[in-house]
C-alpha cells in the first residue's frame, strides 16, 4: 500500500510545471494532513459571499440550521464594490476577515496565505446564456487563469493545496478554447498536469435544498493521491440532512413556501426596484397568476398542493398577453414562434412552482423576477430567500440594481453548504 502511495509521489514529483514537492512519505502522514480539525480556504471572485457563507456554515434558513462546516476563509477578493460593501457588512457570518477589493490581477502569490483549498467562481458573463457568449475571447473569459497561475505558485509552497472548486453557469459547457475544446475540458487538462484529479458535473440546485430551479456547473480538482471528487456524495448529504429537494420533497422549494413565512422585521422585505414603464405596461398587461394571499396563506398551514388549488402551479408570462395589448417586436413573434422559439419573456412562476434562476440584471425578460401575485418585482429579501440567503444577511447598496446584481450573481448558501460537506466526506473518508 505505502510502496503505490510513494509511486504516485514519484511520478507527481516530476511533474515540469510547478516542481510538486509534497511533504509526506507514507499513509499514516496523508492522513494527518488531509484530516484536519479545519481547512484553510482562499476565495477568488468572492462576490457578496454566497460560496464562502456555504463553506463556513453555520447559519440559519428558515427554520433549518445549518451548523458549522470545517472550512475557515482565509482571504477573499472581488473587485466589485457593491460585492465588497455587502461581504463586508455581514463580518458575523465571515469570522476575522474581510474581503480585499481589487483586480485578481494586482494580486501578487506572496499576498495569499497558505491555503488547502481554493474556490472560486470566475466572471460567468463571458458564458452566460443571458449575455453576448463572448466566451474565452471575452477579457474576463480567461480569467480562470489567475486561479490556475495561483495553484501553480502554490503547489511550491511547503504545505501545498489539497484542492480547488470553481463553479460557473451551464453556458461554460459549450464555450470553445480556439482548438476546439470545451472550457471545462481545459481546465481540467491544465489543472491535470499540475497533478490534481479534476472532473466536472452541472448540476441543478434544487436537487440540493435550493428553493430555485437553477443550474450550475461544479469543477472539482483533488490532489491525486486522494482521487477524484464522488459527486454522489452530494445526494448523500442531502439524504443525511434530510434536506429538501425537487425530486423527493419539493414542498419546502416551491414559492409559495418560501414567501409564506418572512418575518414582518425583516430587513429589506418590502424593498424593491421598480419597473420602468414599460416594464410595469408588460407586467400589467399579462395579470397575476390566479392563486395569490389565500392560497400563500394555505402554504404557511403546510396544506398539500393538490388541495390549495388546481391552478396553483400555472404560471404566467407575455403569451398570456392579449395580442392586441402587445408591441410590434412581441407581436411578430407571436405570430412567428417557430422561428423565435417562443420565449417565455416576463415569466411569473406560480406559488406551487420552483422559481427559475434569478440573473444578475433581475430584468423580466431574462428571469422570473415577478412577483406571483403582485404587480412589481420581487423584492431584495424574497430574492434572497430564493437564493437561500439567511433573512439576517443583508444587502446594503448604493443603487438598489446593486443589490439584486449581487445577489443574483451569488452561489445559493445552501448549495455551497453541500458541497462543503461532500468534500469533507470525500478527503477524510479516502
Amino acid at each position: 500500500m505505502y510502496k503505490l502511495i510513494e509511486n504516485d509521489i514519484a511520478e507527481l514529483s516530476q511533474v515540469a510545471e510547478p516542481q510538486i514537492e509534497f511533504n509526506f512519505k507514507v499513509k499514516k502522514e496523508v492522513n494527518e494532513i488531509v484530516k484536519k480539525k479545519t481547512y484553510k480556504v482562499v476565495s477568488l471572485f468572492s462576490g457578496c459571499g454566497g460560496l464562502d457563507l456555504g463553506f463556513s456554515g453555520g447559519f440559519d434558513f428558515r427554520n433549518r440550521h445549518f451548523e458549522k462546516n470545517k472550512f475557515k476563509i482565509e482571504f477573499a477578493n472581488d473587485i466589485d464594490p457593491a460585492a465588497e460593501l455587502v461581504y463586508n457588512s455581514n463580518q458575523s457570518f465571515f469570522g476575522d476577515h474581510s474581503l480585499t477589493k481589487d483586480d485578481v490581477k494586482n494580486i501578487r502569490p506572496s499576498d495569499i496565505p497558505d491555503f488547502d483549498f481554493l474556490i472560486a467562481g470566475f466572471p460567468c458573463q463571458p458564458f452566460s446564456n443571458a449575455g453576448l457568449r463572448k466566451g474565452i475571447n471575452d477579457e474576463r473569459g480567461n480569467l480562470f487563469e489567475e486561479c490556475e497561475n495561483l495553484l501553480k505558485q502554490a503547489l511550491k509552497r511547503k504545505n501545498p493545496p489539497i484542492g480547488f472548486i470553481f463553479e460557473n453557469v451551464k453556458g461554460i459547457m459549450s464555450s470553445k478554447m480556439d482548438d476546439g475544446t470545451s472550457i471545462p475540458d481545459e481546465i481540467v487538462r491544465r489543472t491535470e498536469k499540475l497533478g490534481f484529479k479534476t472532473n466536472y458535473k452541472l448540476l441543478k440546485t434544487c436537487d440540493f435544498g435550493v428553493p430555485s430551479n437553477r443550474q450550475r456547473l461544479i469543477i472539482v480538482g483533488i490532489r491525486k493521491d486522494i482521487g477524484y471528487f464522488d459527486f454522489n456524495l452530494l445526494n448523500e448529504v442531502v439524504a443525511e440532512f434530510d434536506l429538501p429537494n425537487e425530486k423527493e420533497k419539493p414542498y419546502e422549494l416551491l414559492l409559495g413556501s418560501v414567501l409564506c413565512d418572512i418575518p414582518a422585521n425583516a430587513p429589506q422585505k418590502n424593498e424593491y426596484w421598480k419597473y420602468s414603464p414599460g416594464g410595469q405596461y408588460m407586467v400589467d398587461k399579462i395579470a397575476p397568476c390566479k392563486d395569490g394571499k389565500e392560497a400563500l396563506a394555505k402554504f404557511k398551514k403546510k396544506v398539500p398542493l393538490k388541495k390549495i388549488s388546481e391552478t396553483i402551479t400555472t404560471g404566467r408570462s407575455w403569451k398570456n398577453m392579449s395580442p392586441t395589448d402587445m408591441s410590434e417586436r412581441f407581436l411578430k413573434i407571436w405570430n412567428d414562434p417557430k422561428k423565435y422559439h417562443a420565449p417565455n419573456f416576463y415569466r411569473r412562476f406560480a406559488l406551487g412552482e420552483i422559481n427559475g434562476t434569478i440573473t444578475a440584471s433581475a430584468q423580466p425578460e431574462n428571469c422570473g423576477i415577478t412577483h406571483p401575485f403582485e404587480d412589481r418585482r420581487f423584492s431584495i429579501r424574497e430574492i434572497a430567500r430564493i437564493q437561500s440567503f439567511p433573512d439576517n444577511f443583508i444587502f446594503p447598496y448604493k443603487t438598489i440594481a446593486n443589490a439584486y446584481k449581487v445577489i443574483g450573481n451569488a452561489v445559493p448558501p445552501i448549495f455551497g453548504w453541500v458541497i462543503a460537506k461532500a468534500l469533507t466526506k470525500h478527503i477524510e473518508n479516502e
